[in-house]
């Protein structure tokens, strides 16, 4: 298992703790060269600042598989592994998520959730995608609201 990570998945964000709203937005590049073709059970990493009260998650995906067999669930993890907090591979999104087998947008269906802490939204790998042409990208678009860490 490998844990991919996007173009942006390890540098800071910045937190104002005001309460004001922040779009994030940052891409994964799969294919020759960038990320490569991701296996079953690899995660592909978008980083979520701590402080942050996450109330949107979008996915814009193009074809990200020769065939139909890419499926995937969306969830979080702790950027730091000795963090208490509980891991889920499936908060935003069910596992056996298609959208990437021909390109599209997954809109996340989820109750608001608040991070103390940096965690990465992650693209959890059911079935590897069969093959890939070019580079497809996999563009996370995150809205959050500026609360802080308490």
């Amino acid at each position: 298992m490998a844990s991919l990570k996007a173009q942006r998945a390890l540098t800071p964000k910045p937190m104002r703790v005001d309460g004001n709203s922040v779009t994030i937005v940052d891409k994964a590049v799969l294919g020759a060269g960038q990320l490569g073709t991701p296996q079953a059970a690899d995660t592909i990493d978008f980083l979520i600042p701590g402080g942050s009260q996450l109330t949107r998650l979008s996915f814009q995906l193009d074809d990200c598989d020769t065939g139909t067999t890419f499926v995937f669930g969306v969830g979080y993890r702790p950027v730091n592994p000795a963090s208490a907090l509980s891991p889920s591979s499936t908060y935003f999104a069910g596992t056996g998520q298609t959208t990437g087998q021909a390109g599209g947008r997954l809109e996340c269906a989820f109750k608001p959730i608040t991070f103390e802490e940096d965690v990465y939204a992650q693209i959890v790998v059911g079935t590897a995608p069969t093959g890939i042409s070019g580079n497809p990208e996999i563009w996370c678009i995150a809205e959050i609201n500026q609360v802080g860490a308490k």
